[in-house]
């Protein structure tokens, strides 16, 4: 029968064994988080990258689309009225000199 002395050694012992044990298992277990939360963090980034692409992307088309419209718009509306408005305007100053009613003013 072991005395004291012998089961206190093997406690010991025991205690080692399974603390290195355990401190293996601790060390897998952190790599394997490390290397989940990685894996995470970049499929996180990928999720955010990805809706920004597109949109950047229709933002921009979106963009040239108003850009090409407003132009259409100012040639085919504003720069006609404008040309018409001078061309009255000369007209009138034509009449007005040749009536004499531009004088009359100053």
């Amino acid at each position: 029968m072991p005395n004291l002395q012998e089961w206190r050694d093997i406690v010991i012992v025991v205690y080692g064994a399974l603390g290195a044990l355990l401190l293996l298992v601790l060390i897998v277990v952190l790599l394997g988080l490390l290397f989940a939360v990685r894996r995470l963090t970049r499929t996180l980034q990928e999720l955010v990258r990805d809706p920004l692409r597109p949109t950047l992307e229709e933002l921009r088309d979106t963009m040239h689309n108003v850009r090409g419209t407003s132009e259409f718009i100012a040639d085919t509306t504003v720069s006609p009225l404008i040309r018409a408005a001078a061309f009255a305007r000369g007209i009138r100053r034509g009449v007005g000199v040749v009536s004499g009613v531009a004088r009359r003013r100053n």
